[in-house]
């Protein structure tokens, strides 16, 4: 392109250089210098000429190898573009993979709501068998005086312990704790965990207005849920 570019301001320097012997020549004409002879002006008229074509012709080469460059620009950037959707847009992998997304969580919605409908049911069991709050007395020191106040006992597969605040479900046997986990708190979780690691962010190029429900859902009962989690894998009772 350098190559060219100068060509080309050379081509046009010699046209200007001839046009102005030209001009130059047809003045002294007019200044009665009876020297310059009507051939003389003619082969000027001719080298001008030719001068110019040269100029013209340096233009158009120019213009041509940039057409050429554009097109070879244009060409690697369509090939790239088609390398890139022939191996890595791969929409059969897709499918296999939403196929397979879908029977896991199917099958996690399924163990959720069981766990759920089984630690509801023996909620409302223990209720109705009046397994109410177990209390035991222990000191306490307040530092200037000491007095006897009522804290939850230790439940017992014999003695249960149920939350029986409005609408909660929550029951204890011995140290672990039995409560509902929420279909939708372990999808947000597990939503949150997939979209690269940052909780609730949508992955790249999804609408964000799906993002502040998840992310709210997330703050509310994530850690409730990764808890949950925590005790499942760790062989606790849950």
């Amino acid at each position: 392109m350098t190559t060219q570019t100068t060509t080309q301001a050379a081509a046009e320097q010699e046209a200007a250089e001839a046009n102005a012997l030209l001009a130059a020549l047809e003045e002294r004409v007019r200044d009665g210098d009876e020297g310059v002879t009507p051939q003389q002006l003619a082969e000027q008229r001719e080298l001008g000429l030719f001068a110019h074509l040269r100029a013209e012709a340096a233009h158009r080469k120019a213009e041509r190898a940039a057409t050429e460059a554009t097109d070879r620009q244009r060409r690697a950037l369509v090939d790239q573009a088609l390398a890139l959707v022939e191996t890595k847009a791969d929409a059969d992998q897709v499918g296999r993979a939403y196929d397979r997304a879908l029977a896991a969580l199917a099958d996690l919605v399924a163990a959720v709501e069981a766990h759920d409908q089984a630690v509801s049911e023996a909620g409302r069991l223990l209720r109705d068998a009046e397994c109410g709050p177990i209390n035991e007395y222990v000191q306490v020191d307040h530092g200037e005086y000491v007095t006897r106040e009522a804290r939850p006992a230790a439940a017992t597969r014999t003695a249960p312990r149920v939350d029986v605040s409005p609408g909660s479900t929550a029951f204890t046997f011995g140290k672990g704790i039995h409560v509902p986990v929420g279909t939708g708190q372990v999808l947000a979780v597990l939503f949150s965990k997939v979209a690269a690691g940052d909780t609730g962010k949508m992955p790249s190029g999804e609408p964000a207005l799906t993002a502040a429900p998840i992310t709210q859902h997330v703050d509310r009962h994530g850690e409730q849920v990764r808890r949950f989690l925590a005790r499942s894998e760790g062989g606790e009772a849950a």
